[in-house]
């Protein structure tokens, strides 16, 4: 369904309404700021990032991970102690 069908569709239905306790939701729901949550927030820039390309895949995420663990252990070179 299209956004002007659903508009449409909407329409129809709030005009059969004769209570006016629905018609008093219907508007509260219709008049509030639409807040985003958080997941929705982080996903919508997921996205972005995407289609950008500002991402990694497995593989690479995987051979940088080594990479970073094997500087991590990688042998230093013994000081000589003072006495």
């Amino acid at each position: 369904m299209t956004i002007p069908q659903r508009k449409a569709h909407l329409k129809k239905l709030i005009d059969s309404v004769k209570d006016p306790a629905v018609l008093e939701r219907v508007a509260k729901v219709l008049e509030k700021p639409v807040r985003q949550s958080a997941m929705v927030k982080r996903a919508l820039k997921a996205e972005e990032d995407l289609k950008a390309g500002r991402f990694q895949t497995l593989e690479e995420f995987n051979k940088d991970m080594d990479e970073f663990i094997e500087s991590l252990y990688a042998k230093k070179p013994k000081t000589k102690r003072r006495a």
